[in-house]
């Protein structure tokens, strides 16, 4: 067993915290959407109408289409759809158009341009007409106005290279001719011609007038965005005056178009509905692209985005809790300029002379340009689980003619001098309890928050909490990325400690699903995997979350009940590695026990992923960020704990 020793010491510093995961830069990533923002600000003057701009939407079946990714490709063409007012001879003549050109890289798109939110009606509309062609949801209307539908019976044709939009008018000829441009590249000037058919009609914030940045704007921004781009806030700039706000203008245009930011990656539109969502709603994107569009005026004498008032301390807890009990201080790391840094392993002895349950704890990042990410395991005063006896532990618990099958499999490889098919017995034994594997046997044993781009702590509700005992310790896994200049990080840990002699009553519980066999293929632009963790008691779920690395696109999560029905619980159709987001439902939710947690994902191993490291090789299972992992953490409370198992 000496063989997989090394890789479940690894394994076992990812303890069911599921909050404490790797951070990306992307630096790479970033530099590209700054450059597309600045390109966009600078053309939209020289090109006078003629450039759209990026955009992203959610179709009618989950999925999300970013124009950016789709810039392998010569042209997009674009019809309105309506449920019931759909214009069917310039459908036909769109379905026509695609028959001929889908494969000589022009993609199709239906668009509602926000007149049927409803995604099951849409589908339904289509079905009832035969039609298999992908339904962008513009529900807040802002793409379609950008791109001038006025009339159901326009399409248009958009370069998405440019993002420019060559042709707007109707769906015979002249939609063909407009094709066959973008196809030989002999025209990129934009035609336009007029059509009769029914009207589309824009409403909602700033249909009628140019939004109030003292009203409208401001509010919008000063909820969603000013506590980040703030200074000394985690963000690259900060938005605390009008004149901030107009110079980033275009970026502001850009990100809300392209759904980037804020930084939630859910679909809040289906599912249930989460506590920490980082969404904007249709509304607010409505009134701040078009107080862009309307050339971002600003009104008033008094500004409210000036002189905001921020807590005065680095614990977002404190404001619940006050401050820590406990401030563990991570020995100062000297960080290079340059260079590719390996893990640091740092030992932390917390000092504690006494057993205490813990409420919450929290990191608070020093230096955020290079912190990458903090994996905190607790160390017991007996010292870790071992993970080869777990391992084994966890075979013994299966079901007498799998474990004995699976032992049988690993003395013939081990007789033969073979690796041991952990990958493959993981595969075909999904119910195997990672999460016991990862975190240890204890099930009163606490946990101590890591650290990632929107994971910086753990907060429990009133009466649930973990135990550390005297004599406790950490170990911290370290992961820096250099920023071109010479620092120190000096970042600190707090844990907030119910009182002495009070013992909460009740444990959070969990649980991991991972897939060890990861094979991309090289260029593959959507790979999709899937992976199911098992739900064995009765349980309150309160968070999912999905993890991957640079490839990451998207993973939604369903259930499977005993009963064999499904429920979509989650869905994140622009995964983003840079947020290492855990999702918490706004209110917990039963699921019975036997239910199956289903993660689909995919990953984008293309050159269209600006965050790519190198779309050449394939690309396998591996803890570098450079590698790929495919991973679901879930956080639920088991209803029956009078055992006190979790």
């Amino acid at each position: 067993m000496e063989g997989i020793r090394s890789r479940w010491r690894r394994l076992s510093s990812l303890q069911p915290n599921y909050r404490n995961f790797e951070r990306g830069k992307l630096v790479k990533k970033a530099l590209y959407f700054l450059t597309t923002a600045l390109l966009s600000s600078i053309a939209s003057a020289v090109l006078a109408g003629e450039r759209i701009g990026d955009f992203a939407l959610i179709d009618n079946q989950g999925s999300q289409h970013h124009m950016a990714w789709y810039d392998d490709q010569n042209a997009v063409v674009i019809l309105p759809q309506a449920i019931g007012a759909t214009d069917t001879s310039a459908l036909s003549a769109f379905q026509g158009l695609r028959d001929t050109y889908a494969d000589q890289g022009v993609v199709f798109f239906l668009m509602n341009p926000g007149i049927d939110p409803n995604r099951n009606a849409v589908s339904q509309d289509l079905d009832s007409m035969g039609v298999e062609i992908p339904v962008l949801m513009d529900d807040a209307q802002l793409v379609s106005e950008a791109l001038g539908f006025t009339r159901l019976d326009e399409a248009v044709v958009y370069n998405p290279k440019s993002f420019e939009l060559i042709y707007r008018g109707p769906t015979g000829s002249e939609l063909e001719a407009a094709v066959q441009r973008a196809l030989d590249g002999s025209d990129d000037s934009l035609v336009t011609m007029t059509t009769d058919g029914s009207e589309i009609e824009y409403t909602g914030a700033g249909a009628d007038q140019v939004p109030s940045y003292v009203a409208d704007v401001a509010p919008v921004i000063k909820e969603n965005c000013a506590n980040c781009h703030r200074e000394g806030g985690i963000a690259p700039f900060a938005m605390d005056s009008k004149l901030a706000l107009q110079g980033w203008s275009p970026m502001i245009r850009e990100v809300v178009m392209t759904k980037r930011m804020p930084p939630g990656q859910i679909d809040t539109k289906v599912s249930h509905k989460m506590k920490n969502q980082m969404n904007l709603s249709d509304a607010e994107m409505q009134t701040l692209v078009r107080w862009v569009n309307g050339g971002s005026p600003v009104d008033g004498d008094e500004d409210p985005l000036v002189g905001l008032q921020w807590p005065d301390t680095k614990w977002v807890i404190s404001e619940e809790l006050g401050e820590p009990d406990l401030i563990v201080k991570i020995p100062p790391q000297a960080v290079p300029a340059t260079g590719v840094l390996d893990y640091r392993d740092i030992p932390i002895d917390l000092g504690l002379n006494e057993d205490r349950w813990v409420r919450a704890s929290e990191v608070a990042p020093d230096k955020k340009e290079v912190l990458h990410h903090i994996i905190t395991t607790v160390i017991p005063p007996e010292g870790a689980a071992d993970a080869q006896t777990l391992f084994v532990n966890a075979i013994n618990s299966l079901p007498e003619e799998r474990a004995a099958a699976i032992r049988a499999e690993l003395f013939a490889a081990l007789a033969a001098g073979n690796p041991l098919p952990i990958d493959k017995i993981f595969q075909e034994n999904p119910d195997i309890d990672l999460g016991g594997l990862l975190g240890g046997s204890d099930p009163d044993m606490g946990s101590v928050a890591g650290y990632a781009p929107g994971n910086s702590y753990n907060l429990s509700e009133e009466g649930v909490g973990g135990l550390l005992k005297a004599g406790t310790s950490l170990n911290l896994q370290l992961h820096y990325t250099t920023s071109g200049k010479e620092v120190t990080d000096e970042t600190e840990i707090g844990i907030w400690f119910y009182p002495e002699g009070q013992i909460p009553e009740q444990r959070m519980g969990g649980g991991v699903g991972n897939s060890f066999s990861i094979s991309i293929p090289a260029g593959a632009k959507d790979h999709e995997m899937q992976l199911v963790t098992h739900v064995n008691e009765e349980a309150d779920l309160y968070s999912l979350m999905p993890h991957m690395h640079f490839r990451g696109k998207r993973m939604k999560f369903t259930a499977k009940y005993p009963d064999g029905s499904e429920e979509l619980l989650l869905s994140v159709p622009d995964y983003d590695f840079n947020w290492q987001l855990a999702h918490e439902l706004a209110q917990p939710y039963r699921v019975p026990a036997g239910t199956q947690i289903i993660a689909t994902g995919a990953f984008d191993n293309s050159q269209q992923n600006p965050a790519n490291p190198d779309p050449s090789i394939e690309i396998n299972w591996g803890e570098q960020s450079f590698e790929e992992m495919f991973m679901g953490f879930y956080s639920w409370k088991n209803i029956d704990q009078g055992d006190g198992d979790d």
